[in-house]
């Protein structure tokens, strides 16, 4: 079985599509919701659910919905939803608690999914409503996303969007593939931190040392990688997993100690295209 898949044509595409950023609003500090993105496929979904996120909820479990004017006066309604839990306890805490005092020892940091944000974003534009439901990357991963593509010539101030992070090979545009614990099919990684990248790299690297100077890793856009596992009509496009950042790991372990995420690559190393 092939060790790599070549998806560069579709996520090429994908990789580009940015959405404009929120920050503008000064409310919270992401940027980015779903219009642009079709409605969702059962596999769009499934893949979705193995992805924690967190918002802020009242006693009753609603949605904490925060408003500002913007420029035009005009009252905009948002409400977060945070790829890194100590990121919307932050929020919580150095921002909520002084603002609102009152209103934050109401509140609790809620864990959902990515698959539930998408479903609540896909509801919200069926009912035409005017609350912006706004995904919140980490910040440090934002700073390497913009620094990686500085660095390969591409000059950006922000990179504005839901980082990932893809091992890949240079010369014919294909990717890094792991195992997962269960079955012998191969998958493509795409990580939401640098550092589990560089690391699933580096052992590559070990084990295939002629292919070394041969891999990088790209940085591709959350939004326009789930553009494509809805538009795309490449079979390869089904071998891409999310694979949740090391803290979203303990988290869902600290949920189920016997139960390891789904996500999670076996011992064997990743493999390099045979020549």
């Amino acid at each position: 079985m092939k060790s790599f898949i070549r998806l560069g044509a579709t996520l090429g595409i994908a990789g580009s599509v940015f959405l404009t950023g929120l920050s503008g609003i000064g409310n919270l500090p992401g940027m980015g919701n779903l219009e642009a993105i079709a409605l969702p496929q059962d596999q769009v979904v499934k893949k979705l659910q193995e992805v924690p996120v967190f918002t802020l909820t009242n006693p009753k479990g609603e949605f904490v919905v925060l408003s500002r004017k913007n420029n035009a006066s005009k009252p905009i309604s948002q409400v977060g939803f945070f790829i890194s839990k100590q990121d919307a306890q932050k929020f919580l805490d150095n921002r909520l608690k002084k603002e609102n005092p009152q209103l934050a020892g109401t509140l609790q940091v809620r864990p959902l999914s990515l698959a539930d944000y998408y479903k609540i974003v896909q509801e919200s534009k069926k009912k035409s409503d005017s609350v912006i439901y706004t995904l919140v990357p980490t910040q440090q991963q934002v700073a390497s996303a913009t620094s990686m593509l500085n660095q390969n010539g591409k000059k950006v101030e922000q990179f504005n969007g839901i980082p990932l992070f893809v091992p890949k090979f240079k010369k014919d545009n294909s990717y890094l593939t792991i195992p997962l614990a269960k079955g012998n099919e191969r998958y493509i990684p795409f990580f939401f931190e640098k550092e589990q990248a560089v690391a699933l790299l580096d052992e590559f690297k070990k084990a295939v040392p002629k292919e070394a100077d041969n891999t990088e890793i790209q940085v591709v856009d959350l939004y326009g990688v789930m553009e494509a596992l809805n538009s795309s009509s490449d079979p390869s496009i089904n071998k891409i997993v999310l694979y949740p950042s090391r803290e979203s790991i303990n988290f869902i372990r600290s949920l189920a100690p016997n139960q390891s995420p789904a996500a999670k690559p076996a011992a064997a190393p990743a493999q390099a295209p045979k020549k």
